[in-house]
This record gives structure tokens, sequence and C-alpha cells, in this order.
């Protein structure tokens, strides 16, 4: 009896190992990729854990700095321009910070890199082969599933952009309850009147910079970014967030409160190319 077991805990072990594919095709798995606007983003931890790249994160900077081999990888939350060995190099889609993690294009840094990518439409997956090593990117279901037309649309997200811009400067404002009432919630409006305006003065903020995550069905964060120049040195630009978060109520969406942030990233002569 004991013989007999032990020969069907060998057979079962054999046949185990031979059924799981990540295991016998030696696979690593991404299974938090996202898919905005066409484009897969991955989370920057699953960069250095499944594709051997090293990663050094500045939460200062919000800016990431990648390694491999001779290649070096900076990227700047926000932005769509990466330093590659220190040459300047443009990308379509702009590195996020969602929920706390950052995501960064996966084409962009995979090929950089030296590695070839391939998409699935059929599967939605995405296999990148770097190094003989294939790594399968997986999408992740989006937490809320806003309806349609319920969806912040670019129009909208603009108008926001434009009024916040606007609210810098209360001297250009007649009547200010009435005139900020579609576009912000009255609260908002009130901490505009009690600090005479927001902190963007000289600021116009514009949409080639705005990225957009949904908290809930009914909230989202609008994020946009402004360069007013660089350090004396010129090896640093400044960089100015400012984060909205709107919320849906009576079939509309209005900014209910604005936070802003001030950061330093390594200079990428970004100024000429934010109005394309």
């Amino acid at each position: 009896m004991k013989k007999l077991l032990i020969s069907i805990s060998t057979v079962m072990i054999f046949f185990l190992a031979n059924v799981i594919p990540t295991q016998a095709s030696g696979n690593e798995v991404i299974e938090h990729g996202i898919l905005k606007n066409n484009r897969v983003l991955i989370p920057i931890r699953a960069v250095s854990q499944n594709m051997g790249i090293d990663v050094k994160w500045n939460q200062f900077q919000k800016t990431a700095r990648l390694t491999k081999g001779e290649t070096v990888i900076t990227l700047a939350v926000q932005f769509k321009r990466a330093l590659v060995n220190q040459d300047r190099v443009d990308f379509d889609a702009p590195v996020e910070l969602i929920q706390n993690t950052t995501y960064v294009p996966l084409r962009f840094v995979s090929q950089t890199m030296g590695a070839d990518v391939k998409w699935d439409q059929k599967t939605k997956e995405a296999t990148v082969i770097l190094d003989g090593k294939q790594v399968v990117v997986k999408l992740m279901k989006p937490k809320y599933q806003v309806p349609t037309n319920q969806r912040l649309s670019d129009t909208r997200m603009a108008r926001l952009s434009e009024k916040l811009n606007e609210a810098s400067d209360l001297s250009k404002v007649k009547q200010v309850r009435a005139y900020f009432k579609p576009y912000f919630t009255d609260r908002l409006i009130q901490q505009i009147i009690e600090q005479e305006g927001l902190h963007f003065k000289e600021m116009n903020f514009d949409m080639n910079t705005a990225t957009v995550n949904y908290a809930s069905n009914t909230s989202a964060i609008l994020i946009q970014s402004y360069i007013p120049g660089n350090i004396l040195t010129g090896e640093l630009h400044y960089v100015f967030d400012r984060e909205a978060h709107i919320i849906y109520a009576n079939g509309a969406w209005k900014v209910d409160n604005v936070r802003d942030h001030l950061r330093q990233i390594p200079n990428m002569s970004l100024e000429p190319d934010l109005q394309k």
C-alpha cells in the first residue's frame, strides 16, 4: 500500500509539473496592466520584478530611473518625454500616478531596453520578449465601470480646466458665485472667494499634460502639470502639479477641491513641446 501511494504521488507531481504553463515555459506574468487610450501601462514595480530592470524611484520629483546594462531611462510623472542615456525621446502615453502606483508605458520601456512586444487583440494580452524570457502582461478590469453617457468628456474637462485657470485671478471675474456655479461646487466657490483666487496666478494649465482617473462612479481626479522654468543651474525644471477633485451630481461634473504640488524634475527641454 505504501509503495502504491508513493507511486501515485510521483505520478501526480509529474502531471502537475507539466500542466502549469508558467512553470513549464518559464514565463513571468504581470497581472495589473492598464489599457488607457489604446496604450498599455504597467506598474513600475512590475518592471523591476519581471523584466530584470533596475528601478530607482524619487518620491519628491516623481521620477523613475530605469537601468539595464548600459541603457538608462529617466521618466517623469505626467510627461511623454524621457531621457535615454541623456538623449531626449518622446513617446505617446504619459507616465501616470494612479492610486499611489506609478504606471509606465509598456511598449516604450520594453522596446527601449531592446525587447520585442506583441499584442494579442483577442486575449487582450501583451507579450514582452527580453533576453530570451517572455513576460505576459494581463489587463486588470477597471474598478469602476462609469456609464458611457456619464463619463467626463474631453470637452467638459477642457472647460473645467479653463475655469480653474480663470479662478486664479478674480479681478477679471464679476459675480463670482454665479459665474463659477456651473463648474464648481458651492464649497470650492466659497474657498476661492475667501482666499481671493486659486494659487496659480500666471499659470495657464492646458490639456497637453492632463490625465484623468476615476476614484468612483461619481468622482474623478484631473491632474495637470505646468513648467514655469528652470532652476538657476539649468539642470532641473520646476514643475507645478494641479490636482482637481471632480464630482458628478445633478447630471454634471463639477470641481469640488483643488490641490497643488511643487516639484523638480531633470531638464528635458519640455517647454516648446507642451503645445503640440
